[in-house]
């Protein structure tokens, strides 16, 4: 299945959230105050550096890949998980009173889960009608 519709920004612009959400996942983990806002002997916060690296690394480089390959089969679940991960993010801010973090999941979360929804809207349009 090929997405012909996805444009050019909505490519670049979840490229750059993607690669965004890497780097600075890749910097918490050179510096995990960077991640939350403290000493850097606070119990846990290495801990927490790594486990976010953990699922950002790999996430973000699928996404990169994806968008950057000529096909896009898998681009749509990715997007979606993405997008399901910033929400995990802006809820965790939320909760731990973590601005970045709300600030940040939420525009990534918003630019992730349009675009999925409108290739799943594009798939919907393109696919055969059954008789």
């Amino acid at each position: 299945m090929q997405y012909q519709n996805l444009s050019r920004s909505a490519i670049i612009v979840n490229a750059i959230g993607a690669g965004a959400a890497v780097a600075f996942s890749v910097a918490a983990l050179v510096d995990p105050t960077l991640a939350i806002s403290g000493s850097a002997d606070s119990p846990g916060l290495d801990l927490y550096a790594q486990a976010y690296a953990a699922r950002a690394i790999p996430l973000g480089a699928a996404l990169l890949f994806s968008l950057a390959s000529r096909s896009k089969r898998a681009l749509l679940p990715l997007l979606t998980v993405s997008g399901a991960v910033q929400l995990s993010d802006l809820a965790i801010g939320a909760t731990q009173g973590i601005p970045g973090m709300v600030v940040g999941g939420s525009v990534l979360a918003l630019i992730h889960l349009a675009t999925a929804g409108q290739l799943a809207l594009d798939r919907s349009r393109s696919a055969p009608v059954a008789a």
